[in-house]
């Protein structure tokens, strides 16, 4: 797991670089030769952690949904205290769903430019371990709440957890192909996964 507090410098400089040329030229035209000039890591530095452009995306997605499962961890252990219920762990959820689906992040960019890979096996493989831990992380998101008892037992986890995954990648799909459409609040996100889970 990458924690940031524990990560290591050079890959954090990685990382922070990437997304921020992502953001500011999208994923093609971002290459590893441009992260290495602004960064000021060499090439042989960067291939120490990975092999290719697509991994250091994957990577990045990877840090991102580690940044998603410490929030709801953090807001569970709030929640417990203040006995709070369902209510602050889906809000950091929905917060982070809504905020994750917006175009101004490098997570939502990464994930459109590499299903328009998936053609090429390694970036299929990368795809299918992303939705895999997220269905992971989500349906261990929803044992939790089980356990807690502010989620119904008969919520078959792992089909709510494809269900709220389904939506995620709509979302982000929805930015993409239509910035200036509705954008769902993240209350409506907040609604959506409570009914969802009742």
């Amino acid at each position: 797991m990458m924690d940031d507090k524990a990560m290591n410098p050079s890959l954090k400089l990685l990382l922070d670089t990437a997304e921020e040329m992502i953001l500011e030229r999208g994923c093609r035209a971002t290459t590893l030769q441009d992260i290495a000039d602004r960064s000021g890591l060499t090439k042989g530095a960067i291939y120490h952690y990975v092999k290719s452009k697509d991994e250091l995306f994957a990577m990045i997605l990877q840090s991102g949904m580690q940044n998603t499962n410490r929030l709801f961890y953090e807001s569970v252990s709030r929640a417990v205290g203040e006995d709070a219920g369902l209510q602050g762990p889906l809000s950091a959820l929905s917060g982070r769903m809504q905020h994750m689906s917006s175009t101004e992040t490098a997570s939502s960019l990464i994930f459109i430019y590499l299903l328009s890979q998936k053609d090429k096996p390694a970036v299929a493989d990368i795809l299918k371990r992303y939705q895999e831990t997220a269905i992971q992380n989500s349906a261990e998101w929803i044992k939790v709440g089980q356990e807690h008892g502010v989620i119904p037992a008969h919520v078959d986890a792992e089909k709510a957890a494809r269900l709220l995954s389904i939506f995620k990648n709509g979302l982000q799909v929805q930015q993409i192909v239509s910035p200036d459409g509705a954008e769902m609040s993240e209350e409506d996100i907040f609604r959506f996964m409570k009914n969802a889970l009742s």
